[in-house]
């Protein structure tokens, strides 16, 4: 019951043309069993007629909402309801041929609801969007300014973030009209990302379709590549990294811990407040809570620049010198592996255990995703045992080895069900789990009625001490993760950065001009008891989840974790608990 109340409630987020085309399914059985039933029309033309016509009706309705450039989205999206047009009309044809027609009124019921249930199935939950918004067919002015609409009227997080849509129009929509007079598919696409981006969100991102557009995008957004990279130490020194030994930069005198002083033209710490941090290498790459942000700033101002760029360093003699350097081709390659430690999975097995030496344990926590059946089930019913005892069985065994303190890591955690998260959290708190949700109406957010679960503390695993390993590729159902093991007593939460700071539920996707950028973002929020958004930053950009140990970031830091063989946060977590006793 509780189930059939929470698709029912999901309902007021589905987009019409969805909710058109559910109404007029089930509402067409309505219709044909009145006609087959009590009408019993001696023309048994007209039962193949009110069976066909679904099958019709389903086709202008298609003609009105296929999805250009990315035709199996919306196909995808409406299959189930020309399968059940198609139930109508098969049965319209056997029962105008058959004389006992209760039989096949009541298959013919029995197998739209099964299709409607499928669809339901599908759209609130599988498809990871509820709410669909077609734009294809608009041009890219067009597209641009209803977007800004859309997410103006829905987005969750408007007011938490103090969002100023028309600043946002002002500067956006001129943009995209520039585009669409060019013909420019480039541009259009630097325009949206760029939108994204001043939302702060990681949920709140353009995913490019095309594989082509996919690439020109991020080599023209993350820029050139000048032989090195750079990271701010805690001391406040800016400091060349990855240094490619076979380029001019290296010649030049830059190398690996070379202080950098200026950039293209501007002392390094201005140069570094103009650079906007933007990620078209959807989706874990964004950096919403400006604590990452910043530590990434001059990861991205090593590629700004054009053809040459001047670049200013204290040379091994001591004394400031600046030198011009060219282009070496895209940024892309050196900018993902600058980030992947403060990005990056570790691996992808969920759950997988080792033991670290003969104190200390190891379990991995890559995603909340475990099993295909077993998540679908877990999300109908708010419940996971499977992963629970899964846990419960690799934990064991560790203990049983001598284990007597745990790490738990999440970095790269890419999120995934609540659901498991709590799974995973109620092992070692002994405070009950509750999640709420909520919905936007009007300028208020409304607590759920049914969006809601809570899970029964098991704390078994509560005295062991646990650090949790973060970093800012822990996302979405990661955070949710993280922020609850953070108030468990006997966790301490370490990393290189904090979260990535974005736990709103995602049930929209936006299909942009031409079919070839989907924008997805939060409609639905994620609460606390008291009903209050959590976790995602407002207007500060920092998020709710702190970290209690921050790894400092040193030279010696980062000639470890740009090693070959070194897992310096794992050997720095392992190091801490040893310390601890």
């Amino acid at each position: 019951m509780i189930l059939l109340l929470k698709i029912f409630e999901s309902f007021k987020i589905i987009d019409f043309p969805t909710a058109y085309i559910m109404a007029f399914t089930g509402a067409w059985f309505l219709v044909f069993l009145v006609t087959v039933v009590f009408l019993k029309p001696k023309n048994k033309d007209v039962y193949r007629i009110v069976g066909a016509i679904p099958v019709i009706h389903f086709l202008v309705f298609f003609f009105f909402n296929y999805t250009e450039g990315d035709f199996n989205l919306g196909f995808n999206r409406f299959i189930w309801f020309l399968i059940a047009a198609f139930v109508y009309a098969v049965a319209g044809i056997v029962i105008a041929n058959k004389e006992k027609v209760i039989r096949h009124v009541v298959i013919t019921g029995i197998l739209v609801f099964i299709t409607f249930a499928l669809s339901v199935f599908y759209i609130s939950g599988i498809s990871h969007y509820s709410r669909f918004i077609n734009y294809s067919h608009m041009n890219y002015e067009q597209s641009m300014a209803a977007l800004i609409d859309e997410i103006e009227g829905h987005y969750i997080l408007s007011d938490h973030k103090n969002i100023d849509y028309d600043a946002l129009r002002a500067e956006y929509i001129p943009l995209a009209a520039q585009a669409d007079a060019a013909h420019d598919e480039l541009a259009y696409a630097q325009a949206v990302a760029s939108l994204c981006y001043e939302f702060h969100d990681g949920h709140l991102s353009a995913f490019v379709i095309d594989p082509q557009l996919r690439s020109d995008l991020v080599v023209s957004m993350l820029g050139n590549d000048y032989g090195f990279s750079m990271l701010r130490t805690d001391d406040g020194d800016v400091v060349a990294v990855l240094t490619d030994e076979t380029s001019a930069a290296y010649e030049l005198g830059i190398h690996d811990g070379t202080i950098i002083t200026g950039w293209g033209g501007f002392d390094i710490d201005e140069a570094l407040s103009n650079v906007s941090c933007i990620t078209p290498c959807w989706p874990v790459e964004a950096f919403p809570d400006a604590r990452n942000e910043e530590m990434m700033r001059p990861v991205f101002l090593a590629g700004n620049g054009g053809d040459t760029v001047s670049v200013r360093f204290i040379a091994d003699d001591g004394n400031e010198t600046e030198v011009t350097l060219n282009s070496i081709g895209s940024y892309y390659g050196r900018y993902m592996e600058a980030t992947a430690p403060f990005t990056g999975k570790v691996r992808d097995e969920f759950g997988y255990s080792e033991m670290l030496n003969d104190h200390c344990g190891y379990i991995c926590i890559p995603i909340e995703e475990y099993e295909t059946f077993g998540d679908i089930e877990a999300a109908l019913t708010d419940d996971y045992p499977a992963v629970r005892e899964l846990l419960i069985s690799r934990i064991d065994q560790m203990i049983d080895q001598g284990m007597d303190r745990l790490i738990i890591d999440a970095r790269g955690n890419d999120g995934g069900l609540d659901i498991l998260a709590s799974s995973v959290v109620t092992l070692f708190t002994t405070e009950e789990i509750r999640t709420n949700s909520g919905f936007r109406s009007g300028d208020e957010i409304v607590q759920s009625r049914y969006w809601n679960w809570t899970v029964p503390a098991d704390g078994r695993y509560s005295d062991i001490p646990v650090v949790l390993l973060v970093n800012a590729g822990t996302a979405s159902a990661g955070d949710i993760l993280t922020y609850n093991l953070s108030l468990c007593p006997n966790v301490t939460v370490m990393g290189l950065a904090t979260t990535w700071g974005c736990a709103q539920g995602v049930p929209q996707t936006t299909l942009m001009s031409g079919g070839t950028i989907r924008v997805r973002y939060s409609i639905m929020a994620t609460l606390d008891e008291d009903g209050n958004i959590y976790i995602d930053g407002g207007e500060n950009r920092v998020s709710d989840i702190q970290l209690d140990v921050r790894i400092p970031l040193d030279m010696n830091t980062i000639n470890e974790i740009y090693g070959q063989d070194s897992d310096y946060p794992l050997e720095y977590a392992v190091e801490w608990l040893d310390r601890l006793g």
